[in-house]
């Protein structure tokens, strides 16, 4: 004789519901990692000036130019496949990202590119140039630096953390967080459509508690 273990239905519904909302329960975080320069790291002759403007979705900071271009610097590239990393946390795309950047330190400067990363070129510099916090450090000496891109579908951030001065930003790491957003208002990305284990526990939850209503409705009118 077999014994069933029956699960009411107000207990079903309440896990389809849990589930179905952790189907949809997302952040805007796509990445978050540190970032730093160290001996080993390639060098390049210049680097990109600090405006002191913040790059937003707006394009409001303009190409900035580059510097001291007889002085070697050392460099350091994260190359960031925006479609992949959402698609990796069932997320739909989303072109305009946002990057945090967290360092204390003024010998360091991070700025964003699309695609590919060529120093020996200023022309190829300013081409695929994106953006930047358009400044070191922390803002009002506590804030981490923020600024604004947008990758179309299919494209690479790369970001490039570049020292300011000659060996001065060695091993001084900056904790970057990558966001991205659906539009220019920061709405989230859409997650992944539930899968249709989810869909048919919630119908079967609906089903099962309005059978029981009807048999309690039944026992009552009896």
């Amino acid at each position: 004789m077999h014994t069933f273990h029956r699960v009411p239905g107000r207990r079903l519904l309440a896990a389809a519901a849990l589930a179905l909302a952790s189907s949809f329960a997302h952040a805007t975080d796509i990445w978050t990692g540190d970032l730093s320069v160290t001996s080993s790291d390639p060098t390049q002759l210049g680097r990109v000036s600090r405006n002191g403007i913040p790059q937003d979705w707006s394009g409001g900071e303009a190409w900035p130019g580059v510097i001291n271009t007889s002085t070697s610097y050392h460099y350091e590239v994260l190359d960031l496949n925006i479609a992949a990393l959402e698609a990796s946390l069932g997320l739909t795309y989303g072109s305009y990202l946002q990057i945090t950047v967290d360092s204390a330190s003024t010998n360091t400067f991070v700025a964003g590119y699309l695609n590919s990363y060529d120093p020996t070129s200023a022309a190829s510099l300013q081409a695929t140039w994106l953006g930047d916090p358009g400044t070191s450090g922390l803002a009002f000496g506590t804030d981490p630096l923020s600024f604004q891109v947008q990758v179309g579908q299919g494209g690479h951030l790369l970001l490039v953390m570049n020292e300011t001065t000659t060996n001065a930003g060695l091993f001084q790491p900056a904790h970057i967080t990558l966001e991205a957003f659906s539009d220019t208002m920061y709405t989230d990305l859409a997650p992944a459509v539930p899968e249709p284990a989810t869909w048919s526990m919630m119908g079967a939850g609906v089903l099962l508690l309005a059978l029981r209503r009807r048999r309690q409705s039944q026992h009552d009118a009896a």
